[in-house]
């Protein structure tokens, strides 16, 4: 399992950087971290803290308004997506090679954050909301009404339990499962659409979640999710399907889950983002859609509000 506490080389090889800058950074009081008996040590959910702050702070730099500096880059943050990111990689990159793509995964809530604040043309979100037993529209009440964002749908997709195959546990019931001993969980962050919907499951069955070996095991991604399950660091974790399925991992089906994109509506006008939607009804799209299983384009392209 991934520790929590992390030195100095281990915090430059998790954040990329050269260890001297991670030295300088601590330094200027730029970076969170202790001294502790002379060396320094680092918090890993206090680093990834940092980096969805940084994110924030690299998009916010730019302005989002049309002049010369924004007419060639999108910004785009919120959830992880594995076909929006093959937009993004592929497809954008091969018939717009002058348009530079910024995609911040933070999380669904944090998505919403950065185009409240003006730090971002596109928020992707996947938030259930079960009293409505519906997807992100109830979770746009805090802006006013005449700033409230449009909302298109880029896809719906399988959600559900990777589950390791060798090795692995005897998973069937899977919120009740966890409390087995021996399961080790490997979760989402908090804001994130997957995290949000494994506090829903354990609610609707009555699990406490302190019950759960791993609760507090965070990762910021599906594939790190894949990852921790395939090298044996968990057993289970909430996850798509074309993740699983691309590791070689157990899937047991929970949900299909509606992926909207958030634009404010003064963003339309923007030529990165016009660029954007425009690619979402080429035939380029629906080959990289259809190559991923789990996703459904039914609805895709339109407008939810």
């Amino acid at each position: 399992m991934e520790k929590e506490m992390l030195t100095a080389r281990e915090a430059a090889a998790y954040l990329n950087l050269n260890e001297k800058i991670i030295y300088r950074l601590v330094r200027e009081g730029r970076l969170p971290g202790a001294r502790i008996t002379g060396k320094w040590t680092f918090s890993r959910s206090q680093l990834r803290e940092w980096i969805e702050s940084h994110s924030l702070e690299v998009i916010g730099s730019f302005p989002l308004l049309p002049t010369s500096k924004a007419k060639n880059a999108l910004f785009i943050a919120g959830s992880d997506d594995l076909l929006l990111g093959r937009v993004l990689a592929r497809i954008l990159h091969a018939e717009c090679p002058e348009l530079l793509a910024f995609y911040a995964t933070l999380g669904s809530q944090a998505g919403i954050r950065a185009i409240r604040e003006g730090r971002a043309h596109l928020a992707g979100v996947h938030l259930y909301h079960p009293q409505s037993d519906e997807y992100n529209l109830p979770f746009l009440g805090d802006f006013p009404p005449k700033e409230r964002p449009l909302v298109f749908n880029l896809a719906y997709r399988t959600q559900g339990w990777m589950v390791r195959l060798k090795g692995g546990p005897d998973f069937k019931d899977p919120t009740t499962d966890l409390l087995q001993p021996g399961i080790q969980l490997i979760n989402r962050e908090k804001g994130s659409g997957t995290r949000l919907l494994l506090d829903h499951l354990l609610a609707r069955d009555g699990v406490d979640p302190k019950e759960v070996a791993g609760y507090t095991n965070e990762v910021y991604t599906h594939l790190e999710v894949g990852l921790a399950i395939l090298r044996g660091e968990a057993d289970v974790g909430l996850g798509i399907q074309p993740v699983a399925e691309f590791l070689g991992l157990r899937f047991l089906p929970i949900t299909t889950e509606r992926y909207d994109l958030l634009v404010p509506q003064g963003n339309l006008s923007m030529e990165p983002v016009r660029i954007f939607f425009n690619l979402l009804h080429s035939r380029r799209f629906l080959k990289e859609a259809r190559a991923l299983p789990g996703y459904d384009l039914k609805d895709s392209g339109k407008i939810l509000r």
